[in-house]
């Protein structure tokens, strides 16, 4: 009797590739890897926003502190209305650009009024200086020396000196010990020098970036005060789901900051 035997076969199963449940996993991969980039991003941009209007906010506070100043030094009090305080410094700054003797008592005249001042001279130096920011540049310098014959009245002889066109141009006017020049040379230097660019002030200096009204200036004889006009939380949607917030941006009083350089 023969036997039979079954060999048995063992079959792996291979598994079914599924292509639109891959794509939509790969699209949810790249959601989720945008949703986090905005996430981060955004919000650090509002922050950047948030400390950009505030910086600029209190350096309008600082212009606005000088102006105050420079309007209380010029008059003896101060002007609790920004606008016209800057408006009359400009005054001031272009008249004493224009005409070097404009200093001392002086009225500027503007349709407001009438303002009696006591103007520096070359205050549009002062101003200058004061506002804006300085660079600096080579310029070449071309002089003459002069050898000059002098008489010293000590020594009881004739002394030789060498001086530079300036000086040898007053000499010759006004000093009666100068006897007559030996000779001259020509000479060339460079200078490094530091110039201020013309500042001009702005309206919207006197305004608030963020709600763009006025800042509140109060005083009295002996002090001013410089304050944000904002009150309480300014809130701004940005973006759908998220928010640009800010408070005061603080005040200056008597040149003392409420903030921390």
């Amino acid at each position: 009797m023969s036997e039979v035997r079954i060999i048995g076969k063992t079959v792996e199963e291979v598994p079914e590739y599924k292509p639109t449940l891959v794509k939509i996993l790969n699209i949810i991969a790249v959601i989720f890897a945008f949703c986090v980039v905005l996430v981060i991003y955004i919000p650090n941009s509002i922050w950047k926003d948030e400390d950009a209007v505030r910086a600029i906010s209190r350096k309008r506070m600082v212009i606005l502190n000088e102006v105050e100043k420079f309007y209380k030094q010029m008059t003896g009090f101060y002007q609790n209305d920004p606008l016209l305080a800057m408006k009359v410094l400009t005054a001031v700054r272009d008249s004493t650009r224009a005409d070097s003797n404009f200093f001392g008592e002086q009225v500027v005249k503007l349709p407001e009024g009438r303002f009696a001042l006591t103007v520096p001279k070359n205050f549009y130096l002062t101003f200058d200086t004061t506002f804006s920011f300085g660079y600096f540049k080579k310029d070449t310098i071309y002089d003459t020396t002069y050898q000059v014959l002098k008489w010293n009245e000590e020594m009881l002889t004739n002394d030789t000196v060498y001086v530079l066109a300036d000086r040898y141009r007053e000499l010759r006017k006004s000093d009666s010990s100068f006897r007559k020049a030996l000779g001259s040379e020509n000479s060339t230097r460079v200078q490094i020098n530091r110039y201020y660019r013309p500042f001009y002030l702005d309206t919207t200096f006197a305004y608030s970036p963020l709600i763009k009204e006025l800042y509140q200036i109060s005083s009295d004889t002996s002090k001013v005060r410089i304050q944000d006009p904002l009150k309480g939380e300014f809130k701004e949607k940005r973006y759908l789901f998220f928010a640009f917030k800010d408070t005061s941006a603080g005040y200056i009083e008597n040149d003392e900051k409420s903030w921390k350089d």
